[in-house]
C-alpha cells in the first residue's frame, strides 16, 4: 500500500478517458464487492483509509432527488451491509458513511450520486469529517495483491 498526493491523484484522474467515471466502477463488467439491485459497492480507487468503500448508484444520477424512493433505501440498504462488513472485518473504531456527488465535474469529483463508507481507526483529530473528506493528506493506493486480499477479507464479513 502506497499515499498519492493529490497532485499525483489529479494527473492520474486527468490522464484517463472522459467520461463518467462513477459509471464505469458500476458496469457490470467492473470489480466489486457487492451488487444490489440499484447499486454496486467497490473499493474506492483512491481511498482516504484503508477498506474506503463506495456505493454507486448504477444508473447515472447527479442528484439525489432524481431516485426514487426505493432506490434510494436500495442504495442506503448497501452502505448499511458495506459499514457491516468493514466493522466486522477490520474492526475500526466507528464508520463515516456520506452521501456525495458534486452538480458539476470538478477536478476531485464526480457528478454521479455515490455514497462513501469510510473506517476510521484512530479517533483522534486526523480523524474529524473535515480530515477525513480530502485528499490534501495524500490517498492510500493498493498495489494488485493487497486489493485482492482486502476485497476477500471485506466480502467474506458481508451480512448475508
Amino acid at each position: 500500500m502506497r499515499t498519492l498526493n493529490a497532485d499525483e491523484v489529479d494527473a492520474i484522474l486527468h490522464a484517463e478517458p472522459r467520461g463518467c467515471a462513477m459509471c464505469s466502477l458500476a458496469h457490470p463488467d467492473a470489480p466489486r464487492l457487492a451488487k444490489s439491485r440499484h447499486a454496486t459497492c467497490v473499493l474506492d480507487r483512491f481511498a482516504v483509509r484503508r477498506g474506503h468503500l463506495l456505493v454507486v448508484v448504477d444508473r447515472h444520477v447527479e442528484n439525489v432527488a432524481e431516485l426514487a424512493a426505493d432506490e434510494w433505501l436500495d442504495v442506503q440498504r448497501l452502505a448499511w451491509e458495506a459499514t457491516r462488513a468493514l466493522e466486522t472485518a477490520l474492526r475500526p473504531v466507528r464508520t463515516y458513511v456520506a452521501a456525495l456527488g458534486s452538480t458539476t465535474a470538478l477536478g476531485r469529483t464526480f457528478p454521479h450520486v455515490h455514497v462513501h463508507v469510510i473506517p476510521i481507526y484512530d479517533g483522534g483529530e486526523g480523524d474529524r469529517p473535515s480530515e477525513v473528506f480530502t485528499w490534501k493528506n495524500g490517498v492510500v493506493v493498493y498495489d494488485e495483491a493487497e486489493e485482492r486480499a482486502l476485497a476477500e477479507d471485506i466480502r467474506a464479513a458481508w451480512p448475508s
